[in-house]
């Protein structure tokens, strides 16, 4: 495979991800079902702009905007440049572009993936290293940016995962047990009954902690990454945190019993799933879901365990809602920690 050599004076660059999914009717049922097997039965919002939605006098987005654009190193703006996915028309409207020079606006019309793979493949040259948020994480701050920054680019292109492989994509997991100050506790529920009655239904089970997607990752574009962003993988990994609900768990178990990967497969039905076996086998899924050779592409997990909670303490729906206009509302809760 052919390198292609990084591009000079590299900008630093954030990615906010704020799009929503607009579908039909017939659609949206299927989706709801799926949703209420993956979120245990609660609501979320479908076909809204909840990034929009106003908190404490301000919309949703702006303060993950202000955590990102305010982030520095060395006394110096962290980005040099911020790209949002968002409806345009709407987010102009709310909040005002102007005031944050950094900022590129572009249009959604696709899903998390769709959106990655137009901004991989259009906005960025190779070897540029790109932070990753999501816009429905108003409690991180300026400082919580700057951490993860710091952790991401002593992983991409400098460590090489459980394969050997150079690490060239990184998603955030945050662990039960460092979620100190948890907003949203009524997303706690555990299994009841059967072998893994007292474990967590909605954290993936490794030996050793349990997990949940921290809204955050990274990824350092190289022509060996390029098929994982073309073909959509990212959704996948990106919805590994529900592959214990039973659809996306059938959808995962097809393809690992079909590649006889059993030991995974027995490791996820008691819900511990060794984390050298996990990653030994994630690529070998990826490429049979893509179509696309995967095996030199490497990965990694980071657990974020600085100020964990406001990682996974995203919007997701009208009762998550609620509780942060509350602790919004509420003088300790007021300073987003």
């Amino acid at each position: 495979m052919a390198v292609i050599q990084p591009e000079k004076n590299l900008q630093n660059i954030a990615l906010i991800l704020a799009g929503y999914n607009r579908v039909s009717n017939r659609v949206r049922k299927k989706m709801v079902r799926e949703i209420k097997e993956g979120y245990d039965g609660d609501e979320i919002y479908m076909g809204e702009n909840k990034f929009l939605y106003e908190l404490a006098g301000h919309p949703i987005i702006k303060y993950v905007i202000d955590a990102v654009t305010g982030a520095r190193k060395n006394g110096k703006k962290l980005y040099d440049e911020v790209h949002i996915y968002n409806d345009i028309k709407s987010f102009s409207e709310r909040i005002n572009v102007k005031a944050y020079p950094a900022v590129r606006l572009h249009q959604m019309k696709d899903s998390v993936a769709g959106h990655w793979k137009d901004f991989y493949f259009n906005h960025i040259g190779y070897g540029q290293k790109v932070d990753v948020f999501f816009g429905d994480t108003p409690r991180i701050t300026c400082e919580d940016v700057e951490h993860v920054h710091g952790e991401y680019a002593k992983i991409l292109g400098n460590q090489k995962d459980t394969r050997g492989k150079m690490i060239y994509l990184v998603y955030g997991v945050v662990g039960f047990d460092d979620m100190k100050d948890n907003w949203l506790e009524h997303r706690v529920k555990y299994v009841k009954v059967g072998q893994n009655r007292g474990k967590l239904r909605s954290y993936v089970s490794f030996e050793d902690f349990q997990a949940r997607i921290g809204n955050t990752g990274a990824f350092l574009k190289n022509i060996i990454l390029d098929p994982v962003i073309d073909t959509k993988a990212v959704d996948f990994v990106y919805n590994i945190r529900k592959m214990l609900a039973p659809t996306a768990f059938s959808r995962v178990m097809y393809y690992l019993w079909k590649m006889k990967h059993m030991n995974i497969v027995k490791q996820i039905k008691n819900r511990s799933i060794n984390l050298n076996d996990f990653y030994n086998c994630i690529f070998d899924v990826l490429s049979k879901m893509s179509g696309v050779d995967l095996r030199e592409c490497g990965g990694t997990m980071y657990r974020i365990k600085k100020n964990a909670a406001r990682w996974e303490n995203d919007i997701d729906g009208p009762k998550d809602f609620e509780i942060f206009q509350r602790r919004f509302r509420d003088p300790a809760g007021a300073d987003k920690g």
